[in-house]
């Protein structure tokens, strides 16, 4: 961005903020904005950080003649086509063709381990020259192609952690647009919600839209269940071919390592965004089922030196001359001893790898910690220059046609100098933000009891979904002040009565 807030108003409305705004808004949603401002900011040590994970793998590079040629940008088709291959994970065996099921069952069975088995799989998209009209989009054969899983649990409420990952989506959206390339999301919690995409403009800034408006987070996280969808998904829709997942969460969880390393076999590749530090911890029951009751490694091993020990212990019981027992005794207490070294570190083992499958899954694993909004806003209070600055332009714009938007406006930005008083911590910065605010404050009432019986007010420009708008954003911002929008709000009400009897 070129200046601090040069296209503050430009991405509220790319965020959907200024179409029915009379939908319920998240709390602190200017907050998305300061932190895709950072984003942008390549030298900025959260966006380095991110880099890895948000730096998706491409198809084979175009040649240098390729570049250099007239032919530059594409377009790819939708065909549902598919191509054969062998089989590449167990998953796939409900997908196979029909005529392997006719094969006798020693040996389907023997093919299925050997991996010999056909099975349709969804073909690459090919991609054909278009010659786009708008400079927005800069389409190239090198398609980005993701499929984001966005956690929406209720802990990503804390600490700004929703308001990040909603910055990182708009992130990989925007600069994404711009290649045309396919995105699908699903968010998800305690379930795993609905499949969106985003391929043109108008479904991109939908899902945009979608995005930046979800306020109602949900308890649990389905990861296990979300990543078995994406692949689900992927592995239908030959467009998605080739596609890699990203998940932003802020939840270690513990998920079955193996089943899922086999279910994304080699052709698909996860990449994770893990914001803040929480953590699994393993409990002592579930230690202990593992080692000695769930059917894995550890337990097969200690169920093997269990029944040694046993064994020992019924030859020591039958021992008849003081030198067996000796000897017995002797291997008891090494076997003993063996065992409880072998406890020791299969415990040790659990408690570290706990929570961490999802990063041992990950091509590339990147954990941020929880930001700090006071730290992220410009040092010497250079942004409040550009809001009063911001605050000025809007009020030279103020023709009647217009009035409707630059009300919205004036109430976004009250409603970021809101937000940006709970996240400022110099008393100095302090002060010129309550003295903009008040300003603010002062042109939305005179913007809104501007006119008497002798001249047209605002509400004579107003459409009766207009109305709907302006009773919604006098009881959304509800920082401005209590009495002073509760009396805008009756005197709005009572214009609108004395305007009906004029209608009939």
């Amino acid at each position: 961005m070129a200046g601090l807030y040069d296209h503050f108003f430009d991405l509220m409305e790319d965020l959907g903020f200024f179409e029915h705004i009379y939908e319920n808004l998240p709390p602190d949603f200017t907050a998305v904005f300061e932190i895709a401002r950072v984003l942008e900011d390549a030298n900025h040590t959260l966006t380095a950080r991110l880099a890895p994970a948000l730096s998706l793998a491409r198809p084979a590079l175009r040649t240098q003649a390729q570049e250099a040629g007239e032919d530059q940008q594409v377009i790819l088709t939708t065909s549902e086509e598919d191509e054969a291959g062998l089989i590449r994970s167990p998953q796939h065996v409900s997908r196979m063709y029909n005529s392997q099921w006719l094969l006798p069952e020693d040996v389907l069975w023997r093919k299925l381990a050997k991996k010999e088995l056909w099975v349709p799989y969804p073909k690459e998209p090919t991609y054909y020259a278009v010659d786009p009209d708008e400079e927005e989009y800069r389409p190239d054969g090198r398609k980005q192609k993701l499929y984001i899983l966005l956690d929406t649990s209720s802990s990503m409420a804390m600490r700004n952690r929703i308001n990040l990952a909603k910055a990182i989506v708009y992130h990989v959206l925007a600069h994404n647009l711009k290649e045309l390339g396919y995105i699908h999301l699903r968010t998800f919690d305690v379930k795993v919600g609905e499949l969106h995409e985003a391929r043109d403009r108008e479904s991109y800034h939908s899902l945009l839209s979608f995005i930046m408006r979800l306020h109602t987070l949900g308890n649990g996280t389905a990861m296990s269940k979300a990543i078995t969808q994406a692949v689900e998904d992927i592995s239908r829709l030959p467009q998605l071919s080739g596609t890699e997942i990203l998940v932003i969460t802020d939840g270690a969880c513990a998920l079955d390592e193996q089943a899922i390393r086999s279910l994304l076999g080699d052709q698909i590749i996860i990449n994770t965004v893990k914001i803040g530090k929480s953590q699994l911890i393993a409990s002592k029951s579930l230690i202990h089922d593992r080692i000695f009751e769930e059917d894995t490694a550890q337990h097969r091993l200690i169920a093997d030196m269990q029944s040694r020990e046993r064994e020992l212990a019924r030859q020591l019981e039958h021992a008849q001359s003081p030198n067996a027992r000796r000897k017995y005794e002797e291997s008891l207490r090494s076997l003993r001893a063996e065992m409880n070294r072998q406890v020791d570190a299969m415990t040790e083992e659990i408690v570290v790898g706990y929570g961490h499958e999802l990063e041992r899954l990950s091509e590339v694993y990147v954990a941020v910690d929880d930001i700090d909004m006071a730290s992220m806003l410009p040092a010497g209070g250079t942004h409040i220059d550009a809001l009063e600055n911001l605050h000025d332009m809007l009020l030279q714009r103020g023709d009647e046609q217009a009035l409707l938007d630059l009300l919205r406006k004036l109430t976004i930005l009250h409603d970021h100098l809101q937000y940006l008083l709970q996240n400022t911590r110099d008393p100095a910065q302090k002060v010129r933000l309550e003295a903009l605010d008040a300003k603010v404050a002062a042109s939305l009432r005179q913007l809104l009891e501007a006119g008497n019986d002798e001249q047209h007010s605002l509400l004579d420009y107003l459409a009766p979904e207009d109305r709907h708008d302006i009773q919604y954003l006098l009881q959304a911002s509800h920082s401005m002040g209590l009495s002073l929008w509760k009396l805008l709000l009756r005197r709005i009400m009572a214009r609108l009565r004395r305007r009906s009897p004029r209608k009939s």
